[in-house]
């Protein structure tokens, strides 16, 4: 499968085939779906638990924080419905889509109980497809990722000229 991301110059050039597009088009509305509904056994690597010992501080925690995520995923998503038939990303629509497809995959890897040892697909297994799909999402994270990681170390070049160690002494 060819990168489906790449840097070119100040943005990032999106080569994603058709199906992948209506695939992820999709996946962000179903990923809406569920968080409007906020099913919490799905939800659960989106919200985990910071205080898991004190219920009390947990429920405190989840009331200022879970709606703030909550519109900032939705945004997100509304980012990536407004640019799936893009042919380029600025920098905050690629950090979209990568929050975006980030969720969808912690959401069916969840979904799936996918573990780092998880690289086999049995084509007999019910999940098959949806493995499939887990494999997919990954490429485009990773690749994205990296036409991203690629984009950011231009823009540090450009406005920061490195500086060798020796001129950046502490003052005395």
């Amino acid at each position: 499968m060819a990168r489906p991301f790449s840097k070119s110059g100040q943005v990032i050039r999106v080569r994603l085939e058709p199906h992948v597009r209506q695939l992820i088009a999709s996946m962000v509305d179903q990923l809406r779906e569920l968080l409007l509904v906020d099913n919490g056994s799905e939800l659960t690597r989106l919200y985990p638990t910071a205080y898991p010992d004190d219920v009390e501080r947990q429920a405190d925690y989840h009331a200022v924080v879970h709606d703030q995520l909550l519109m900032a995923r939705l945004e997100a998503i509304d980012v990536v419905e407004s640019t799936i038939d893009a042919e380029e990303l600025t920098v905050d629509q690629a950090d979209a889509w990568l929050t975006t497809v980030n969720q969808i995959r912690l959401v069916l890897g969840t979904k799936l109980d996918v573990t780092e040892d998880d690289h086999t697909i049995d084509p007999d297994d019910p999940d098959a497809s949806a493995q499939v799909i887990y494999q997919v999402l990954s490429h485009v994270l990773d690749s994205l990722t990296t036409a991203r990681a690629s984009l950011l170390l231009s823009l540090i070049h450009i406005s920061e000229p490195t500086r060798p160690m020796k001129e950046s002494r502490m003052p005395t």
